[in-house]
């Protein structure tokens, strides 16, 4: 999953070029042999688990607010622009 992670994110940089600078959250979840769930999140995304209607997190939110200085200091940049924050890291 991690590598899934950084291979996208290295092919959306290098079309950085064509796209434009842009952002973008996922979350990804997998049950393996119906006994061990494993949850990968990047960005604002966020996975929670329900029982009996109470949310469980599953994940951290990223925040760039106060990870801007990690965010720049990994050769990313962040921008705000009315009701939407979003990141680039660059490895």
């Amino acid at each position: 999953m991690k590598r899934a992670y950084k291979e996208t994110d290295s092919t959306i940089l290098e079309k950085s070029g064509e796209l434009g600078k842009g952002g973008s959250t996922a979350v990804t979840a997998i049950l393996i042999n119906c006994q061990k769930l494993v949850v990968a999140n990047i960005g604002d995304s966020r996975a929670v688990l329900s029982d009996n209607g109470v949310a469980i997190p599953l994940s951290v939110d990223h925040e760039p607010t106060t990870e801007s200085n990690d965010i720049k200091n990994r050769g990313g940049f962040v921008s705000n622009f009315p009701g939407i924050v979003y990141h680039v890291f660059q490895e």
